[in-house]
């Protein structure tokens, strides 16, 4: 009789399928983008080392210092501001200073002062205007900044490095004689500075007309195309354009945001990216809610630093920051950093406004500053 014994197995195993671990294909992805990631940097640091010299950091601070003397056009605790201003300059946080509306020659040499006591070169009042008044202060054809800012820009520069050229170009149209634009003498000015061996920075300070009436937007857009063409002809490595542009990127009926996009890179933009990042009032340089002198006007943007580079150089934006700058009544400088920004909010600010009222902003403007690498082209051997 024949068994089956061996023609049957015992016991009938079915095929275990391995366990899939619910978490195996997202790490597996993002091992992947990590690994993308890496080699994108990696790749791009060796692009970087192959073409350009090593990278030179510059950072740079842009501030209209509000210098209007009190008893004539209204330039609140000016007497405070202005040593305020000088001291965080003497504290040396950023190689390149750019400063608008310091009209007045006393606040200009107090300034100067405290910067070259700490090693660092200012320009002089009279290098960013034109001639000086011989005998009417009140010529706008000439430059008081004595007893008016009567025909003068209030334009300065302050810088780490030497100065190796120092040049004013007054602009050739100027705004209304309502407001003071025709009687002051806004241009730009430039100032070639060397950060580092053979690398040449020209350095551009300018305040555009003010207002949005039609015949000041159309000013304004004329003085960017002045400015801008001095900047297309700078033959240094790299060219910095700091100021009180007074144009909202936001404005209607009028392109000087877009003049100045369409010929240089805003750091702002570089380092944000997405609009809404900065278009929002704890962000605006003018009206911000936490400024104690204009917080009652609508939020805009009127101050950036731009950049450019010649011969396919390179510029990175690190950081842009708005800072807050304020100074006791006393004297003595503060300054708020990103930590006490977030914990601060528009409506927090107002309300403690009336128990800090010791405390006041540096301008009715606020400062934008930039941390800025620049990467030279080197020389390609054929």
């Amino acid at each position: 009789m024949s068994s089956n014994v061996d023609a049957d197995p015992l016991l009938t195993t079915e095929t275990q399928q391995p366990r899939r671990s619910k978490f195996l294909c997202p790490a597996l992805v993002i091992t992947g983008l990590t690994c993308l990631t890496l080699a994108i940097v990696f790749s791009f640091i060796s692009f970087q080392a192959s073409f350009y010299q090593e990278g030179v950091p510059i950072r740079v601070l842009a501030l209209n210092t509000w210098g209007m003397p009190y008893n004539i056009f209204g330039g609140l605790d000016k007497e405070i501001r202005m040593p305020a201003i000088a001291q965080m300059i003497q504290k040396k946080e950023f190689d390149v200073y750019f400063l608008e509306e310091l009209w007045m020659r006393p606040d200009h040499e107090k300034i100067r002062q405290k910067a070259s006591a700490v090693g660092y070169h200012m320009t002089s009042y009279d290098s960013m205007t034109q001639r000086e008044c011989p005998y009417l202060p009140l010529d706008f054809l000439c430059c008081d900044g004595s007893a008016t800012p009567s025909g003068c820009s209030g334009l300065a520069v302050v810088s780490r490095y030497p100065m190796k050229e120092v040049q004013f170009t007054i602009y050739n149209d100027h705004g209304p004689m309502a407001g003071g634009e025709k009687m002051a003498r806004k241009g730009f000015g430039r100032v070639r500075v060397s950060p580092s061996e053979n690398i040449t920075v020209d350095l551009f300070v300018t305040h555009t007309c003010a207002s949005d009436l039609v015949e000041d937007k159309a000013t304004r857009e004329s003085q960017v195309k002045q400015l801008l063409t001095a900047v297309r002809e700078s033959t240094a490595d790299f060219a910095i354009l700091g100021g009180d542009f007074n144009s909202d990127p936001r404005a209607v009926n009028e392109t000087t945001y877009g003049l100045l996009k369409n010929q240089m890179a805003s750091s702002m933009e570089d380092f944000f990216q997405r609009i809404a990042n900065w278009l929002i009032p704890d962000r605006a340089t003018y009206g911000n809610p936490r400024n104690t002198y204009s917080y009652t006007y609508d939020p805009v943007l009127y101050d950036y630093i731009w950049h450019r580079s010649n011969d396919n150089n390179l510029v990175l934006t690190n950081l842009f920051d708005i800072p807050w700058l304020r100074t006791h009544k006393d004297g003595g400088l503060h300054h708020t950093d990103e930590k006490d920004r977030e914990n601060s909010s528009a409506e927090k600010i107002r309300e403690k406004r009336s128990a800090d009222a010791k405390m006041i902003s540096l301008s009715d403007h606020e400062a934008v500053t930039a941390s800025l690498v620049l990467y030279k082209k080197k020389k390609q051997i054929s």
